[in-house]
């Protein structure tokens, strides 16, 4: 869980995880630096949110070259198009991330697909790039 503790869940989240007996790596807000080393060291992100509009988390992620397995709230389905660059989920649905994750691990060159579609769609993202898009909207 990478990111900074904006809300006071990450106390309840290490509570959780110690009555699960399951270790879970809590490393707060990150540097590019640092995003760019850990992200090595995983092969999908998922995000469980229940609400959401355009998380830079995720669009990190998939900058990354991660595969993103995230709920179908807010704005994702915007952000994610599910089965072409990442795969979305009904919320508080434990079984389908799982179900998810495994069809992941199971078909690499599909999911090594949706991870170059999700790369190509946030360079996009790129300020270089929107800025002049922002230009001629506001100063038409």
């Amino acid at each position: 869980m990478a990111g900074p503790d904006t809300d006071g869940s990450l106390a309840k989240v290490k509570s959780h995880a110690k009555a699960l007996g399951v270790t879970v790596d809590t490393p707060g807000k990150l540097t590019k630096t640092e995003w760019i080393a850990l992200a090595k060291d995983y092969n999908v992100f998922i995000n469980t949110t229940n609400f959401d509009n355009m998380p830079v988390s995720v669009i990190e992620a998939m900058a990354l070259g991660l595969p993103i397995v995230s709920t179908n709230v807010g704005g994702m389905p915007y952000l994610i198009e599910d089965g072409s660059d990442g795969v979305l989920v009904p919320p508080n649905n434990t079984k389908a991330f799982v179900e998810a994750i495994l069809k992941l691990k199971s078909n690499p060159e599909e999911t090594q697909n949706r991870v170059t579609k999700a790369r190509e769609k946030v360079a996009l993202f790129d300020w270089s790039l929107l800025k002049e898009k922002w230009k001629a909207v506001l100063f038409k």
